[in-house]
């Protein structure tokens, strides 16, 4: 019985005694697949050849190549540590992903190359090109989520073990100032009272009082205002609703009652706000009421936090509302004012003042020296 010769497989070439995997034009133009040189080796050449060729013949249009850094984004998002994530940071993280898959680089894009083949002069290049196209947040953001994504996959051996996007020293982002008064709050209800709108009013109430994010405040339900309490959509953190404490905010909330579902309802509709829907007709409404386009619904949650913080509340407490888990971002969303820099002085001032009048009452107060003592 003779040796049965292997099959050549299809797409490879001899080229001067090399052979070459040559990828047809259609991955050429939808994946940006490129020759690859396979050696003089013909059986392990072949062998390649054979293992390229079920790695991207099947590829959909819309399916990016295994390695490069658009197929390393999907996998992340396959992966349970991604499913874990709130749904906003899910949506988050897709945009970002896109924005940077998208990046062009040279004749092609940023998604299309190797993810191995990405270094941190490369890393920095682009944040500097995202930071003039897109923005100071958006590249800030850009960069600390594929941070993220090459740490996960370094643990997995998609990509080797130096991440190129870690210790760039990203310059900070500016911290927002902007801040509501309850004027201004007290218009965008009155507005919403005018136009017949008034789950946008009741919506600003809400998040001015309460100081929850967006997200919790559309998914509110009747049933979480029985129960007295909220679970948290983006840390799942159970925060109580002082409702009651606020008398603005409950008269509101029994004047809307209903018997169960969302609180926040679309007049038309009778359902919950879709996001998009509730940010342009809350912005729109918010304009119409004189409130400057730089002054934002996420604001109130700011200025919730702020006016606690005015009025001596400590993180706990303030966390108690917000439901941030640390200090540091308790800290951040509490815009510094000149109320908390005076009551920090009063309060020090007040320290000492005990302190002194216990020294004088045990008779342990210092002595002071005349200046004329000191050369």
């Amino acid at each position: 019985m003779g040796v049965r010769v292997s099959e050549r497989p299809p797409h490879v070439k001899l080229v001067k005694g090399r052979w070459y995997w040559d990828p047809p034009d259609r991955l050429r133009r939808s994946h940006g697949a490129k020759t690859v040189s396979l050696g003089a080796d013909q059986s392990a050449a072949w062998d390649a050849a054979r293992a390229l060729n079920k790695r991207h013949l099947e590829l959909r249009d819309d399916q990016p190549v295994p390695g490069t850094v658009a197929w390393l984004f999907r996998q992340f998002e396959a992966s349970d540590r991604f499913g874990k994530l709130a749904n906003g940071t899910q949506r988050d993280y897709r945009w970002l992903a896109k924005l940077l898959e998208a990046h062009p680089v040279g004749n092609t894009t940023l998604g299309r190359l190797p993810a191995m083949a990405i270094k941190p002069r490369h890393a920095d290049g682009i944040f500097a090109e995202l930071f003039q196209s897109n923005g100071h947040h958006a590249a800030h953001y850009a960069c600390r989520y594929a941070r993220r994504v090459w740490k996960w996959a370094a643990r997995r051996e998609h990509v080797g073990p130096v991440n190129p996007w870690s210790g760039m020293e990203l310059p900070s982002l500016p911290a927002r100032r902007a801040r509501w008064t309850p004027e201004q709050v007290i218009a965008v209800v009155a507005a919403a009272k005018e136009a017949n709108r008034p789950s946008l009013g009741l919506a600003t109430l809400l998040a001015y009082w309460l100081g929850h994010r967006q997200g919790d405040i559309l998914s509110l339900t009747w049933e979480d205002i029985e129960a007295g309490h909220k679970v948290t959509s983006k840390t799942g953190a159970t925060l109580p609703l002082a409702v009651s404490v606020y008398p603005e905010l409950a008269v509101a909330l029994e004047s809307a009652r209903q018997d169960g579902g969302p609180v926040v309802r679309k007049e038309s509709t009778g359902r919950a706000y879709q996001r998009h829907t509730f940010g342009h007709e809350w912005r729109e409404l918010a304009t119409k009421a004189g409130i400057p386009e730089a002054l934002q619904f996420r604001d109130l949650r700011a200025t919730a936090a702020t006016e606690m913080a005015d009025g001596g509340a400590d993180v706990i407490e303030m966390s108690s509302h917000t439901g941030h888990r640390d200090v540091k971002m308790a800290r951040r969303y509490a815009r510094p004012t000149a109320a908390q820099a005076e009551g920090a002085a009063k309060k020090r001032l007040a320290a000492q003042n005990r302190a002194r009048e216990t020294a004088l009452s045990t008779g342990k107060l210092p002595k002071v020296r005349d200046l004329e003592d000191v050369e």
